[in-house]
């Protein structure tokens, strides 16, 4: 039981402090009400006893008052002075047994209130001649409570009925003060204030008392959690009671982060990843030892502010920046990174807000993978991929150039056997020439493409550039439709070989709808692949299913003059952004690519 007592102290307390007064002043103001409706009873039934006296005293009718002592035929003022004289002889009469009751007679025949006094002028209210008019209406008796808290009054009105007929109204009246209800009701509820008063400051005492025990408790709990904060491992001494609950919890907690930190400590030690985590104002609150070595950070970084620790044209602060303050995440971003006398690395960085469950930002987290090592091995690959692919090319380039060389071969001789050219064999060598000088290019560019050059580029910049091109070349013949989406993120791209892919499968739709047709071009952002989607369809005759699969292979074309470089080109150009190239075909209804580019 010694390990509740405090808990049950301050239950006590409170139902001490709150629940028995609460209970006190219900009982009280319950005595105080009904003291107050018995005193107030009490006094209706002694002013319907005094008006029903006075009724009893005044036997008969007073119109018939008048008749018995010939005064029908006298004045208003005569009858009212007569009437008078008779009728305050039996008000004073009841005043004498009820003292403190103000009690009259309204005669409505002439309009008059007797109260006892010589006064038989019009001496009463407006309130009072419209409860004289409502009880001789009703012919019943009318009971008011007027008057303010020290100055209440109660009324009885009595109708004065005589041979079935209502003469007038009986009043009788009482003044609270002056029977010492208010001094009584004053004096119980000075009991009930002083009792609530008693068991109030009781309560406060004691709850000073536990109030500073438990100022004591939580300074000890204070200065031990400052001594977790700067050591984990240094617990809180045993205390007794619920303390002692409450310190056994905080040391297991303490024990608890010790042992997820240290797992925390050991992944992020063994993880292939530089990871850095800042808090929402940008100071480092953690980076594992990858990090460190990447970003050569220095010895206390932790606390510092990540704009110390790197070059203010740094883009990563830039992306940091914007997370912090947009709460924006970035994902699998490229970028250069050139650390002291090293040689430049070449990082897929990732940056995310770290938020609480209600939403609340907290920091982020930058997350970094070395791919140098990687990117060359995959060129490597990529290199060795092309060599093979080009002893494979062997036999197509041999067949797309015999075919001119034979020809200006035979053209050469015609000449040595006629010692003059012709014309048209000058012409025949020169669009041969051209057209080995078209394979040779695009054969050197598919062997070994430019390196690209990754920039942030606005994509429908660049379709509307190319798209002007084509308008004006083909006027009239062919349909460009634009759908470009608005505010559309930057994607990753060398302009310049992004142009030559785009232009690579215009040129293919163009070509497959010899007669003319539509081109639509359009654009789109897709939030959950963090990609933008550049599609290009037409109307063209399409590709039959059992070519798709051979679509982007070199020399492969169904066209009889064509290279089958153009899609293979296009499809090495997309595949260096890092992004992907898909095809779309119905024969007879034309055909659709979409490329995929990173943002």
């Amino acid at each position: 039981m010694h390990k509740f007592f405090y808990g049950n102290r301050i239950l006590f307390l409170v139902t001490l402090l709150l629940i028995l007064p609460v209970l006190l002043t219900l009982y009280m103001m319950h005595i105080i009400k009904n003291s107050e409706l018995s005193i107030l009873e009490h006094q209706k039934a002694k002013l319907n006893q005094a008006a029903y006296l006075l009724d009893q005293n005044l036997a008969g009718s007073l119109d018939n008052y008048l008749a018995e002592q010939g005064l029908a035929g006298k004045t208003r003022e005569e009858k009212i002075v007569a009437i008078g004289n008779y009728v305050n002889e039996k008000i004073n009469h009841v005043k004498r047994e009820y003292p403190e009751v103000h009690i009259g007679l309204y005669y409505e025949p002439l309009h008059v209130f007797y109260d006892g006094t010589a006064r038989f002028d019009e001496n009463f209210s407006l309130r009072r001649k419209k409860a004289f008019e409502e009880t001789m209406s009703q012919r019943k008796s009318l009971v008011q409570n007027l008057g303010p808290e020290e100055g209440g009054v109660i009324e009885i009105y009595r109708p004065f009925t005589r041979n079935g007929k209502v003469e007038g109204v009986i009043r009788s009246a009482e003044y609270l003060s002056e029977v010492g209800y208010y001094g009584k009701r004053r004096h119980i509820e000075m009991i009930a204030y002083s009792a609530i008063a008693a068991v109030v400051l009781t309560g406060f005492g004691g709850a000073i008392y536990i109030f500073r025990d438990l100022v004591m408790q939580v300074r000890f709990i204070r200065q031990g959690l400052k001594t977790l904060e700067e050591d984990l491992s240094r617990t809180m001494p045993e205390a007794h009671g619920e303390l002692g609950e409450i310190v056994e919890g905080i040391n297991g907690f303490a024990r608890r982060i010790a042992e997820l930190n240290l797992y925390t400590e050991t992944m992020l030690a063994v993880i292939d990843e530089a990871i850095v985590v800042v808090n929402a104002g940008g100071e480092v609150v953690l980076a594992n030892n990858l990090a460190r070595e990447l970003f050569a950070l220095p010895e206390g970084f932790k606390g510092r502010m990540m704009g110390e620790l790197f070059s203010g044209n740094s883009p990563l602060l830039s992306y940091l920046e914007r997370t912090l303050k947009e709460e924006k995440a970035f994902r699998d971003l490229m970028l250069n990174w050139s650390n002291g006398d090293k040689s430049p690395r070449q990082l897929l960085l990732s940056i995310l807000p770290l938020k609480t469950a209600s939403g609340e930002l907290l920091g982020a987290v930058i997350n970094c993978r070395d791919l140098t090592e990687r990117m060359q091995l995959e060129e490597k690959v990529r290199r060795q991929e092309r060599l093979a692919a080009l002893g494979k090319l062997v036999t197509g380039v041999a067949h797309e150039i015999r075919n001119p060389l034979t020809s200006i071969s035979c053209y050469i001789q015609h000449w040595m056997q006629n010692k003059q050219p012709s014309t048209q064999a000058l012409a025949t060598i020169q669009r041969e020439i051209t057209r080995l000088d078209y394979i040779v290019e695009q054969l050197l560019y598919f062997a070994k493409p430019a390196e690209a050059r990754l920039f942030q580029r606005d994509l429908n910049v660049l379709i509307r550039e190319l798209t002007e091109f084509f308008q004006e070349m083909y006027q009239g013949k062919y349909n460009l439709l634009l759908d470009l989406e608005a505010d559309l993120p930057p994607v990753w791209m060398d302009a310049e070989q992004m142009e030559r892919a785009v232009v690579n499968i215009i040129f293919n739709a163009i070509q497959a709808m010899p007669e003319g047709g539509t081109i639509s071009i359009s654009t789109a952002y897709l939030p959950g692949r963090q990609r933008v989607a550049l599609t290009i369809a037409d109307t063209g005759c399409g590709i039959p299913k059992e070519n798709l699969a051979h679509l982007f292979t070199p020399f492969y074309s169904t066209r009889p003059k064509g290279t089958g470089l153009g899609l293979a080109i296009a499809y090495e150009i997309v595949q260096a952004h890092g992004g992907q190239i898909e095809v779309e075909s119905e024969v007879g209804r034309g055909t659709k690519f979409t490329i995929y580019l990173r943002t």
